[in-house]
Parts: C-alpha cells; sequence; structure tokens
C-alpha cells in the first residue's frame, strides 16, 4: 500500500471515530486536522470536502464492511458455509474496531447513520441500492442451494433472502443497546435455526 492510499485510510478511520461520537456539523477540518495529524490541505486533495470525505467513509466502514459481498467466492457454494463465513467476518471486524476503540462498533454506526440521513442527500436512496444488492446475493446463494439439493425445492427464495438478511440488521440493531454490541453468537444461532428449517421436510 502506497503513502497516498495509507493517507486515505488513516483518514477515514480517524474520521470514523470522530462521527461515530459527534454530528456531522460538529466535526470540523480542524478536528480532523487534530486527530489524524494530517494537513487541511491533504484531506482537501484527497476528498475535496467534509462530505467526500464523510460519504467515502460510508462506502468504506459502512456499505462495504457490513456486507455479505464482502464474503469471498469460494464460499458461495453453500449456504451454511456462506452465512458462517460472513458471521465470522462480523467477529473479526468486531474485534479490531475494538482495538480500534470503538467499543460498540453497532452504536457507532447508527449515529453514522443518523448524521447521513440528516446531511447526505443521496443517503436513503444508497441505502435503498446496498440493500437490493444485499438481498441479491442472499437470492443467488439460496439458488445455488436448491441446485446443489442442499436445501428443499419448494423454498421461496425472496423471502428467505429477505429473513437472513433482515435477521442481521435486527440483530444489528439490538447491538446498539448492548455495552458490546451485537451478540454474534446469537446471530449464527438464528441463522442455523433458519438453515435447519430450509433443509427439513415441513414447508415454511
Amino acid at each position: 500500500m502506497g503513502k497516498g492510499a495509507n493517507t486515505r485510510k488513516k483518514l477515514i478511520n480517524d474520521a470514523f471515530k470522530l462521527f461515530a461520537a459527534n454530528s456531522y456539523e460538529k466535526v470540523s477540518f480542524s478536528e480532523l486536522e487534530k486527530a489524524s495529524g494530517v494537513s487541511r490541505g491533504s484531506m482537501v486533495y484527497y476528498f475535496k470536502n467534509k462530505e467526500g470525505l464523510f460519504s467515502e467513509m460510508l462506502e468504506t466502514l459502512f456499505f462495504a464492511k457490513s456486507s455479505v459481498q464482502s464474503v469471498p467466492t469460494p464460499y458461495h457454494t453453500s449456504l451454511a458455509a456462506f452465512y458462517n463465513y460472513f458471521i465470522e467476518m462480523l467477529e473479526k471486524d468486531k474485534l479490531q474496531q475494538r482495538e480500534f476503540g470503538i467499543e460498540n462498533m453497532n452504536q457507532a454506526l447508527f449515529f453514522i447513520e443518523m448524521s447521513a440521513l440528516l446531511n447526505i442527500s443521496n443517503f436513503r436512496e444508497r441505502a435503498k441500492e446496498w440493500y437490493e444488492e444485499e438481498n441479491k446475493l442472499w437470492c443467488s446463494i439460496l439458488e445455488h442451494a436448491i441446485d446443489t439439493k442442499e436445501i428443499r425445492c419448494d423454498v421461496d427464495i425472496r423471502n428467505v433472502a429477505d429473513l437472513f438478511e433482515r435477521t442481521y440488521l435486527g440483530g444489528s440493531f439490538m447491538g446498539i443497546f448492548s455495552l458490546q454490541g451485537a451478540d454474534f453468537s446469537v446471530m449464527r444461532t438464528n441463522f442455523d435455526q433458519l438453515y435447519s428449517l430450509l433443509v427439513s421436510n415441513s414447508i415454511m
């Protein structure tokens, strides 16, 4: 990774910590300079303005990090492998964020989402697009699982894809109210229960 890429990464990570603890309006270039040690001129060079930095942070640490699209292709061959890897990825990210100084990742993301809704004009549309992309991938994984006879052939793919994604989002939301953030062992149990229904002979 080159110097420029390292600087961008540092700015995004430091901005995340600031925006997780303060409203969008309260985070200034002066605060960002103080937190990152990067000059205002460099920030403008990489991101043009505060909205550009905030939007890039959303893409990097919100839409990408919380996405099943980050699951490597080799794990797409099995529904069980796919969701288990996704949970492992979330658990690792939770530990990394703690080392970074974020005790509750879900709470941090919630605060940032609220700022985004109020200050980023296309955030609502981008979030909807993200959800549709997530749902599309779940559908693809489920279709493959039917083709390989991993799960039953009478499954309503779109409905079940929505159940998996909403289970994840619901667990993440509940994590806001816990000191430790989302309990991914509970989320894994929820996914396992849903999976057991998909492979059983009973009709959902």
